[in-house]
């Protein structure tokens, strides 16, 4: 990667959703992956579809695809993989027999293009996801090593010295930003379901519609022993 990277990191909350859902819907909500929203909508639940109700019809109007996971959670388990980061910048394009698959670092170099992402919470007290909200500037990163590691240390760096401001995304409501937004999930504080769902626009993800309906999710530990 060449020089250091500016980015101005923000999130936006919109609009509510899912008010008057009851947390004990979490459990009974199907999970998507790679899903365009009409699918979503038709197959989803009550969350769901009130998620996919509450976009203005500006996003709803355009090429998207839409993830959602739940998770049960305890106290200390993450409900994906720690660290601030960016999500969906685009990575090399390799290829692979006839085809071609991402891979490799993100590329801040020469990006194919720059994602926008709509993201939502039940239940966000259990597990908040974490913005950094400020403008910043990443060391450059040498050729082959981890971006996201040296640059998560950064960006812990500037909010324990107050040049940046951590903001958790509030529950049950819309939140929009972009490629340039750190973030991160954090462990769970209590026990209890989480749902969670993100639409993203300008991205290469939406030629590739797949409208998976998963039925497993991990969890990651940070002291695996524990609890057991």
């Amino acid at each position: 990667m060449k020089g250091a990277k500016h980015f101005d990191s923000r999130m936006t909350p919109l609009s509510p959703f899912a008010q008057g859902i009851d947390n004990s819907a979490i459990k009974d909500e199907p999970m998507f992956f790679n899903s365009d929203l009409a699918f979503a909508y038709a197959q989803g639940g009550l969350i769901t579809r009130s998620f996919i109700d509450a976009l203005d019809s500006e996003w709803r109007d355009q090429p998207a695809v839409f993830d959602s996971r739940v998770h049960m959670l305890m106290p200390g388990w993450y409900p994906a993989i720690p660290g601030f980061h960016h999500d969906d910048v685009p990575r090399p394009a390799i290829p692979v027999g006839q085809h071609f698959v991402t891979a490799g670092q993100p590329d801040y170099d020469a990006p194919r293009y720059h994602s926008r992402h709509i993201l939502g919470l039940v239940n966000a007290d259990v597990a908040p996801t974490d913005f950094a909200i400020g403008n910043c500037t990443m060391p450059e990163i040498a050729d082959g090593d981890l971006i996201y590691r040296a640059w998560h240390a950064e960006v812990e760096r500037l909010l324990a010295a107050g040049e940046m401001e951590r903001v958790a995304a509030p529950d049950r409501m819309l939140v929009h930003f972009d490629w340039q937004a750190f973030h991160t999930g954090v462990p769970a504080v209590s026990s209890g379901w989480r749902w969670f769902g993100r639409v993203s626009f300008n991205t290469e993800r939406t030629d590739k519609i797949t409208n998976e309906i998963r039925r497993q999710v991990q969890v990651y530990l940070e002291f695996p022993m524990e609890g057991w």
